[in-house]
């Protein structure tokens, strides 16, 4: 699977948050966003999303929806998912509702046998959620609340997946342990496009780099390891 833009500029009234804007994202590639908040960095993310209105085109495989298709949800249906900013989860929702949620991106009955893969899913990435299933997602914990926004967007079935700044507000500790999923995740071969404001975790898992600054993106390999911050 290939995403696409070509000439993509999103903009919010008279502010251009990201211009002119060419890149290919593959789905076997994991790629690291990087530059200052503010930049445009959640622009990009939000565009290939379907989430946010821009001029040019994104395309999926060399296809674009139709004027009258909602985009975000042709995005999905087309392995292409976002796990938002700040996690944007259901907090008087249990985790266990939250999760299935992501199910019904690409099927409108959750039948026993998907629901029961998906959580056997969730658990073996995340098993310390086992005894927070019938919890309210309010009462977690930032990282347990990550993790959640995390499983409810692989259980949309990406082939892409998408984190806006996925470290925000974690101690480090946690953010460790995230970086050690997303890259479990690489290693069974789930394309991933990581933004982050502090680079060197996102760095380390990715092999391009796309940085943002002032709405121009620029593009490049990761560095090696020995070439990087430690």
């Amino acid at each position: 699977m290939k995403i696409e833009l070509i000439d993509v500029t999103v903009r919010y009234g008279s502010i251009i948050a990201l211009s002119n804007c060419d890149l290919v994202i593959g789905s076997d590639e994991a790629v690291a966003v990087i530059g200052p908040n503010g930049n445009g960095k959640s622009s990009l993310l939000k565009a290939i999303a379907g989430l946010a209105s821009f001029d040019g085109h994104i395309r999926v495989d060399g296809q674009e929806p139709s004027r009258r298709t909602a985009r975000s949800s042709w995005a999905v249906r087309r392995g292409v998912v976002l796990v938002p900013e700040r996690r944007a989860l259901f907090p008087r929702m249990t985790v266990r509702d939250n999760i299935l949620l992501g199910c019904y991106a690409f099927t409108r009955r959750l039948s026993t046998r998907l629901r029961d893969q998906v959580m056997a899913e969730t658990l073996d990435l995340f098993p310390e959620l086992e005894t927070k299933l019938n919890s309210d997602a309010g009462t977690l914990s930032g990282g347990q609340q990550q993790m959640v926004a995390i499983a409810r967007g692989l259980a949309s079935r990406p082939s892409v997946l998408m984190l806006d700044e996925p470290s925000l507000g974690l101690a480090e500790i946690v953010v460790h342990k995230l970086y050690d999923t997303l890259s479990t995740l690489r290693t069974e071969g789930r394309g991933l496009v990581v933004a982050e404001e502090s680079p060197v975790n996102a760095i380390r898992l990715c092999d391009k780099v796309v940085s943002v600054e002032r709405g121009t993106v620029a593009v490049a390999p990761a560095p090696v390891r020995s070439e990087m911050i430690p």
